[in-house]
């Protein structure tokens, strides 16, 4: 049997632009539909002014009760990221665009990245993401959640 946790709210943003900091939100959703008001107003820029963008997005949540030996947890990503991207789970890269042989359904175009130790008490999610297209900012879209398959 599988059991989904989504990991909706809150979340931290931050924003950057050529590495400085343009834009930091303290509680944001994800999926993530907002829009930053400082990157928008760049949009106006000459197609020959290229910057790189990236996004991290942070969130802490428990380690869910009730997991027994042999359950497999996982992070689910509901669409997969369409661009260059990393996962961490406390401090530790689960998952990467770079990385071969992530578990990609392509029936429902998700990501499962294994978390390959117990889960601690307090957790963190760092998801971060790249983009040169000002137009096609990194923003987290995709829904994240926690998928537990319990042992057969």
């Amino acid at each position: 049997m599988t059991h989904r946790i989504r990991l909706r709210r809150p979340w931290t943003r931050e924003v950057f632009r050529d590495g400085q900091l343009i834009d930091q939100a303290d509680r944001v959703d994800v999926p993530d539909a907002s829009e930053t008001p400082e990157i928008s107003a760049n949009n106006n820029q000459s197609d020959e002014t290229r910057f790189e963008y990236h996004a991290i997005y942070r969130r802490h949540f428990n380690c869910p009760t009730g997991l027994e030996e042999g359950d497999q947890v996982s992070i689910e990503m509901v669409p997969a990221p369409n661009r260059w991207f990393v996962v961490r789970l406390n401090d530790e890269v689960i998952g990467s665009s770079d990385l071969a042989g992530l578990a990609k359904e392509s029936d429902r175009e998700s990501i499962r990245l294994q978390i390959p130790e117990p889960l601690m008490g307090q957790n963190q999610i760092e998801i971060e993401l790249r983009s040169e297209v000002t137009a096609d900012l990194p923003l987290c879209t995709a829904e994240v959640a926690l998928r537990i398959d319990a042992a057969g």
